[in-house]
């Protein structure tokens, strides 16, 4: 198994535009999972995924960085306006967050988009195309029910070790 330290280089060294993208910058100030936000919950998925990619000597780990980092990007500024039910949020936010990877990045691979498209399963009924999609439907419940017990210092460590300029928090 790897060190953080070699996971965290690896996201640094794959998904670096993403990190000092803009919105990734502004998720930290979206509330996500009571204790967190949107980019630290990207960065905890991020983390995991690689892990349980380590099972897998064919999972593209490349397409999985840029992905897991994107896969929540729709949240951002659209939770209380574009979302008005729990559902819809569920729902249209993978596709949103698709979208807007498209954005940063310019364009994605149909591997990244079936990641986070299809990142939501089992809640919504789009079952993953992929190894690298049913990595992250695993990771992102996995995180989602830690996340609201976990202490936001170890989170403030991460952004310091992986060199995120932090500028809000929620």
């Amino acid at each position: 198994m790897r060190s953080k330290e070699d996971l965290e280089k690896e996201i640094r060294r794959v998904g670096g535009d993403i990190l000092d993208s803009e919105w990734f910058i502004r998720g930290f100030s979206q509330p996500h999972h009571f204790r967190s936000n949107v980019s630290d919950h990207e960065l905890h998925v991020t983390k995991t995924s690689l892990r349980l990619a380590g099972l897998f000597s064919s999972a593209d780990r490349e397409a999985l960085i840029r992905a897991c980092l994107c896969h929540d990007m729709g949240l951002i500024g659209n939770r209380k306006v574009v979302y008005t039910t729990g559902r819809m949020c569920i729902t249209q936010h993978p596709l949103d967050s698709a979208t807007r990877a498209k954005d940063i990045l310019g364009s994605i691979s149909a591997k990244e988009k079936d990641i986070i498209e299809h990142h939501m399963f089992p809640l919504v009924l789009k079952r993953p195309n992929s190894l690298e999609a049913v990595i992250i439907c695993i990771a992102d419940k996995y995180c989602a029910l830690y996340e609201p017990f976990t202490v936001r210092s170890s989170s403030e460590r991460l952004h310091s070790r992986m060199k995120i300029a932090v500028r809000a928090m929620a």
